[in-house]
C-alpha cells in the first residue's frame, strides 16, 4: 500500500543518512559538480571519466587486476574519507544550506534504492505469475545486451554509459533533455501533419481527375 511504500522511504533515508554521515561533504561536493552549479563542471566530469579510460586503455590490465584495483580503492576511500575530509574542511564548512543540500541528496537515493526494489519485486512477482512473459523478457534483454557487447568494444561501450551516467544529473537539472525532447517530438508532429496534409491532398487530386474523366 501507499503507506507502506511511504515507511519505506522512511526508513531507507534515515538509514542512509546515518551510514553516509562521514560522507556528506564529498556528497555535497558531487552534488554540486554533477548538477553543473559552475559552468565548467560538465569539462571536469567529462575530463575525468575520459582520463580514467584512457588510463584503462593505456595500461590494459587483466579483468582480476582491475577489480582488485577498484576494491582497493572503494576500501581505502571508505576508511579514509570520513577521517580525512571533515579535518581539512573545518567545523565552520557545514552551513544549513549543505545540510538541506544533503538531505536532498539522501532523498534522492533513497528513491534509488526504492526503484531498484520495486524493479526486483516486479520482477519476481512476474517470474511467478507469468513465467513464459518473464522468461521471454530477461531472455530477449540479456540476448540483446549480449549482441551490443559483442558488436561494441567493450571498454568504449563502458565508456559511452559511464559518460552518459555522470552527464544526465546535470542535463536533467539544467532540462536540456526535456527542451530537446519537446523539440524532437514537435518536429515529429509536424512531419506527421505534413504527411497527413499530401497524402489528402493527392487523395483530392485523384478524385477531381477522375471526376473530370466522367
Amino acid at each position: 500500500t501507499t503507506m507502506d511504500v511511504m515507511q519505506d522511504q522512511d526508513r531507507r533515508v534515515k538509514t542512509l543518512r546515518r551510514e553516509l554521515e562521514g560522507w556528506r561533504e564529498v556528497l555535497c561536493f558531487m552534488h554540486s559538480l554533477l548538477i553543473w552549479e559552475k559552468h565548467y563542471y560538465p569539462f571536469i566530469s567529462i575530463s575525468a571519466v575520459t582520463t580514467l579510460f584512457l588510463s584503462i586503455w593505456y595500461i590494459e590490465p587483466s579483468m582480476l587486476t582491475l577489480f582488485s584495483v577498484m576494491g582497493i580503492t572503494v576500501t581505502l576511500c571508505d576508511y579514509l574519507v570520513p577521517q580525512i575530509v571533515p579535518w581539512i574542511v573545518g567545523a565552520h564548512f557545514w552551513t544549513g544550506a549543505h545540510e538541506r543540500r544533503y538531505e536532498q541528496i539522501i532523498t534522492s537515493i533513497a528513491s534509488l534504492c526504492g526503484l531498484a526494489s520495486y524493479i526486483s519485486n516486479t520482477l519476481t512477482t512476474m517470474k511467478e505469475s507469468k513465467p513464459r512473459t518473464y522468461f521471454v523478457m530477461v531472455t530477449g534483454s540479456l540476448l540483446l545486451c549480449a549482441w551490443v557487447g559483442n558488436t561494441i568494444n567493450n571498454l568504449l561501450l563502458t565508456y559511452l554509459i559511464v559518460l552518459v551516467i555522470v552527464l544526465l544529473p546535470g542535463l536533467k537539472h539544467h532540462e536540456i533533455i526535456q527542451k530537446y525532447l519537446s523539440t524532437a517530438l514537435k518536429t515529429f508532429a509536424n512531419l506527421m501533419k505534413s504527411s497527413v496534409s499530401a497524402v489528402q491532398g493527392s487523395g483530392s487530386v485523384t478524385e477531381d481527375a477522375s471526376k473530370k474523366r466522367e
